[in-house]
């Protein structure tokens, strides 16, 4: 099986890491941009790169899931069977030792429901057993114990098997059962585990009030978002800086779940280190909290107490349930894939070419948009005739051409020649009719061709 294409749409699922992302397309295929670090390419190598595109891992086109811890990647496929690499610090990829895994590594079999925490794993099997592996203290494992890390799985305490779903965070973890309820564990200093508890922190998963229709659970360092099946989102743990979107809350702990713009239905929560965005029932997109690098998308490092509307755009589909660092993605109903943030690494992944914070979702792209400039064509260099052309193309060229690209308009690649003479005929008729951009040599310049 080759490796695909990048391409501007048909994806399904973003999610972020510390410094890189993550993206799920509709056929199966999984990638990654930003910082490579621990091996998170899943392409075998430790070595440290930047990806400034979208990158696919492997060539496997049968992911369907995945999620995203500091430095490491959990996917699953249409199998059941669950995948890991990077790092493994903790044990968090189940492998017995913590060695780092540059490739995906098999993790366990039958599984339903999956998170990557900060350095944990949780998964829920078919038969509805809940497992955890990797960072433990605070006993964000809820095996009942606190013990420094597991390098393989573990069982939550109470041996349920009425689980559904898991969701974790940075030193927490979430459960919500077949019946609805919601469950958690871990760290309590801010009030995260959402159950009234006042200091300290809960080994064992312990229910969260008497609701029976959870949905989704987001966490974040200090705060926690939840989505009910009624479309109400709830927020509970450390309101500073309006990470809960909480009107006039100020810097508090809320210690049992609070209910965020109570007049509104959502779609989809999500979380970052000490931020959040949410999605409405009308597709429009809002974000609060801690204005890291543009994450809450105003210029200045302002710090939203509200939830405030991201654009005018009405047409946002899905979030990244949980943020590993200080960016967000979102994906439109068109399926074209968007971020906003901090971009030191290339974490954003779009076409500007520079690493510059954007405080405005840009659209990931897979070149960088001065690739597809076609101002300043130096018709001395090279010519291309006939133009438009429905079969053959030739070039006219005053040196010799190493290698010729041809882009869509859109900024995907899609043919690529190599070692040409000058006038030697190039075909193109396999080539969809349109408008296409030739790059030869990666100069600066370019020129349009037109396909019949």
């Amino acid at each position: 099986m080759s490796a695909q294409e990048c391409s501007l749409t048909g994806w399904e699922k973003i999610s972020q890491g510390e410094q890189f992302s993550v993206a799920l397309k509709q056929d199966g295929t999984l990638w990654v941009w930003g910082r490579n670090i621990n091996g998170i390419l899943g392409n075998g190598s430790g070595t440290t790169t930047l990806l400034e595109h979208p990158t696919q891992v492997g060539t496997d086109s049968d992911w369907v899931d995945f999620s995203v811890g500091r430095w490491f990647i959990l996917a699953k496929k249409n199998n059941n069977d669950l995948y890991g690499w990077g790092r493994n610090a903790y044990g968090q990829l189940a492998t017995g030792d913590t060695a780092a895994q540059y490739s995906p590594y098999l993790m366990s079999s039958d599984v339903t429901s999956f998170s990557a925490g900060y350095h944990h794993s949780m998964i829920v099997k078919t038969d509805g057993t809940m497992w955890g592996t990797g960072y433990n203290d605070w006993g964000v494992l809820g095996v009942g114990t606190s013990v420094g890390y597991y390098t393989s799985w573990q069982q939550e305490s109470s041996l349920a098997t009425d689980w559904s779903k898991t969701s974790s965070g940075y030193y927490n973890s979430f459960g919500i059962k077949t019946d609805g309820t919601l469950w958690s564990c871990g760290t309590n200093y801010e009030g995260q585990t959402g159950t009234g508890a006042t200091s300290g922190e809960s080994d064992d998963f312990v229910q969260i009030g008497t609701d029976t229709d959870w949905d989704e659970v987001s966490c974040g360092v200090y705060h926690v978002l939840g989505l009910k099946t009624t479309g109400k989102i709830f927020g509970w743990g450390y309101s500073g800086h309006g990470r809960l979107g909480i009107v006039g809350a100020g810097a508090q702990y809320f210690r049992t779940p609070q209910p965020i713009e109570a007049s509104s239905n959502f779609t989809h929560i999500a979380t970052s280190w000490d931020g959040s965005a949410i999605i409405k029932d009308d597709s429009t997109l809002y974000v609060f909290g801690v204005n890291h690098g543009g994450t809450t998308g105003v210029g200045a490092n302002t710090n939203n107490m509200a939830p405030q509307q991201l654009g005018t755009d009405t047409d946002w589909d899905n979030l990244a349930l949980r943020v590993g660092g200080f960016h967000f993605g979102a994906i439109k109903n068109d399926t074209t894939m968007w971020s906003w943030g901090t971009d030191n690494l290339y974490q954003l992944g779009n076409g500007d070419g520079t690493t510059t914070n954007s405080s405005v979702p840009t659209q990931t792209t897979c070149v960088d948009d001065d690739e597809l400039s076609v101002e300043n064509v130096s018709v001395d260099q090279f010519d291309i005739y006939p133009n438009p052309s429905m079969d053959y193309i030739y070039i006219k060229s005053s040196e010799s051409i190493k290698e010729l690209k041809i882009f869509s308009i859109q900024g995907v690649l899609v043919k690529t020649f190599s070692d040409l003479n000058d006038n030697q005929p190039i075909n193109i008729s396999n080539l969809s009719t349109g408008m296409y951009i030739i790059k030869i040599d990666d100069k600066s310049n370019a020129i349009k061709l037109i396909k019949k």
